[in-house]
């Protein structure tokens, strides 16, 4: 969880809430839906301030972008790009956007994400059971014991797919992806692994660069990008990672991420996904670019990277029940005109070889949030969610693990 995103909620409301001219009325103004239909355009920047004891004081700003590159005609979605840009006094970066834009009549789309990152991060090891053990010793002379070990480094990732509309829906296009890690730093003055599980974090590489080219197949008939009504997404990427192109590492990653969305009742959804990713290689591969369980997006209540290995099958289930009505016109100071909640579940198994692959092995995770919408024409929400991982020792020991998430629009 971006925990900088809390500061951003808190002083975002507030300030509506407290009626301050500049923000609030440039804000009602975006939220009545006031813009031209045609020639669409919109940038907003609101305020990211927080604390937390791992960052201190964090300053920033995150905002979205809103664009028509198809003149105002209403068959093509709008373009959007959403970005954050933080710093801590902790002298920690975080600056990321991702974007995806429509020419006219969809035939063209690019989609992808761009980050930098200094930012503390942790390394669980390899497997699908988070059992490491580490007792970690920092400056000041105070033990813990964790499931994983503490690390700093910088994290440069640029991931852009350019796609061309070859039938109703479907798209081909090129992709590149590119993540490289350096000035990692472990952050503990000592630490002692203290089982057989936590001795594969030695064997796990994480800095250097991942670099690749590949494919991308994508079948869309979303009726909304940000928050669809209905409609599906399946996406298909195949992409081979090699020295050829810059690569300290050698292997091909496939991966297929298929969404479906079921307008039951109202404006009611169901939304139903399922991952399946593999990653081939007879060498090692870096820990952020395995199959990874945990994040903001994906089974929330796990910290990303808290499961990890070669190959992954994951589901997940997410009920949404605005309580506001379609093309509202409330400002946002009625908060209670822009509300709703969500419920979801999830499963995840990573693994190494098929035979690894058991059905009883799945991590669970559970939670639910609120959501409070933003803009009717494109239906983005901010959505604040608990979650919980239901696997004991998650967390380690018999604990488990559970994260607040605060975002702009949805996990999936």
């Amino acid at each position: 969880m971006k925990k900088s995103f809390i500061g951003f909620v808190f002083a975002f409301l507030c300030c509506i809430l407290a009626g301050h001219t500049s923000m609030a009325s440039s804000m009602i103004l975006f939220l009545n839906d006031t813009f031209p239909k045609k020639e669409f355009k919109s940038l907003d920047i609101f305020p990211a301030i927080s604390y937390a004891p791992e960052t201190s004081l964090t300053l920033g700003a995150i905002g979205i972008h809103y664009w028509d590159f198809a003149k105002g005609d209403l068959t093509t979605p709008l373009s959007s790009m959403q970005f954050v840009g933080v710093y801590t006094l902790k002298k920690q970066i975080i600056i990321e956007s991702r974007w995806e834009f429509f020419g006219p009549a969809s035939k063209w789309r690019t989609r992808g994400e761009a980050f930098f990152n200094r930012y503390p991060d942790r390394n669980y090891g390899i497997g699908n059971s988070a059992l490491a053990m580490v007792m970690e010793v920092d400056e000041g002379g105070e033990q813990d014991t964790l499931n994983y070990l503490n690390f700093d480094s910088d994290r440069i990732k640029f991931s852009p797919v350019v796609l061309r509309k070859i039938g109703k829906d479907l798209y081909l296009g090129l992709q590149y992806d590119m993540e490289y890690l350096y000035r990692m730093k472990i952050t503990p003055m000592h630490y002692t692994y203290l089982n057989a599980e936590a001795e594969k974090i030695d064997d796990l590489p994480v800095e250097g660069i991942r670099s690749g080219v590949g494919l991308q197949l994508l079948f869309d008939n979303r009726d909304f990008v940000l928050n669809p009504l209905h409609g599906t997404l399946a996406e298909l990427n195949v992409i081979n990672y090699n020295g050829l192109i810059g690569s300290d590492y050698a292997f091909t990653m496939v991966k297929l991420d298929a969404r479906h969305y079921i307008n039951t009742i109202k404006n009611q959804v169901l939304a139903l996904r399922t991952i399946g990713s593999f990653e081939f290689t007879n060498e090692k591969i870096p820990m952020r670019a395995l199959s990874r369980v945990g994040g903001h997006n994906f089974m929330r209540g796990y910290f990303k990277g808290t499961y990890q290995d070669h190959h992954m099958a994951a589901f997940e289930l997410e009920y949404r029940l605005p309580l506001w009505k379609e093309n509202t016109s409330a400002p946002l100071w009625k908060v209670w005109k822009r509300t709703g909640f969500a419920g979801f579940i999830g499963a995840a198994q990573v693994f190494r070889d098929t035979e690894d692959f058991h059905l009883d092995e799945f991590n669970l995770a559970a939670g639910a949030g609120l959501r409070i919408l933003f803009n009717t024409q494109s239906r983005v929400c901010l959505r604040i969610d608990y979650a919980i991982g239901l696997s004991k020792g998650s967390n380690g020991f018999d604990d488990r693990q559970s994260g607040f998430y605060f975002y702009l629009g949805e996990a999936f």
